[in-house]
Parts: structure tokens; C-alpha cells; sequence
């Protein structure tokens, strides 16, 4: 039996990373979100996803890359990060790939000054790497209480 993990790999800002398809949803595609006023920035605001609304957040904010104008070749991925349904803007899925303990190399190996609180490691294929982001450790409290008061 294999120890092998399968991860969903996606692309922001031609940056690679990956989440554990078990972790996921449901994949979606781009729609209008509903901007809620005075949201704090990683928030992009609501969308209704066959009735439900959901939260839909922004990773770029998140790790301080550039902002982007949204387009419907965009994707959302829906999942469940501490207990709580949401979506998470991404630029395009690229890839599941199944990873071995052997194709990830830890975070402490990272240089200082590397956010690494949300990352579970570094994904090693033959086409390069990826980081692999730890969806539960993605938001801090205080940003769980930020969505709770969405």
C-alpha cells in the first residue's frame, strides 16, 4: 500500500501550489462575487453556489502578491478550511498529482523570514515545485472571526 498523498495543484501569479484533494469541495467555476462592505482585504466578498452562500477569499491578498481583475477563466475552489464551507479564488488548476513522503521536503529546511505557518512542505515533481499549503492552518483566528462575522 502506498503512502502516497494526491494533491490538486493550481497557479496564482505563475506561483505553483497544492492542496490535498481530500481537502476539497468541489471545484467551481469563476462567478460573480457579491462584494460585502467594509471587508478586510483578503475577503473578496459572497457567492451563491446552488443556494448556499459562501465566503470567497483571495489567496493573493493573502501572501502579498499583486492584485488581479477577476475573469471567468478564473476558478473557485470550494472546500472546508476549520469547519466552515468557503471558496478560494485561484488562477487556473493545472494538475493533480499523487506525491510520495520522498517528494516533499519539510518547511524547516526554508530559509527565515518564510511564512510557513500554513505551508505542510515543499511538493518535488520532475516539472518543479510546489508549495503545499495546510488549508486547516490557512487562516489565523482572527480571520476565521472576520468570515464568522460575514
Amino acid at each position: 500500500m502506498s503512502d502516497a498523498q494526491q494533491y490538486v495543484v493550481f497557479l496564482i501569479n505563475e506561483q505553483t501550489y497544492g492542496i490535498e484533494i481530500l481537502k476539497i469541495k468541489e471545484v467551481v467555476a469563476y462567478k460573480k462575487i457579491t462584494p460585502l462592505p467594509d471587508m478586510k482585504g483578503f475577503i473578496k466578498g459572497i457567492i451563491n453556489l446552488r443556494g448556499v452562500v459562501l465566503p470567497v477569499f483571495d489567496l493573493r491578498k493573502k501572501f502579498n502578491l499583486p492584485e488581479t481583475s477577476y475573469t471567468p477563466f478564473h476558478t473557485i475552489i470550494v472546500m472546508e478550511i476549520s469547519g466552515r464551507v468557503m471558496g478560494v479564488i485561484v488562477d487556473e488548476i493545472s494538475d493533480v498529482v499523487e506525491l510520495l513522503p520522498e517528494e516533499v521536503q519539510a518547511t524547516s529546511s526554508l530559509p527565515p523570514g518564510v511564512h510557513t505557518e500554513y505551508m505542510k512542505g515543499i511538493g518535488k515533481k520532475e516539472y518543479g515545485l510546489m508549495v503545499l499549503l495546510d488549508i486547516d492552518r490557512l487562516l489565523s483566528p482572527e480571520e476565521l472571526e472576520i468570515l464568522d462575522a460575514a
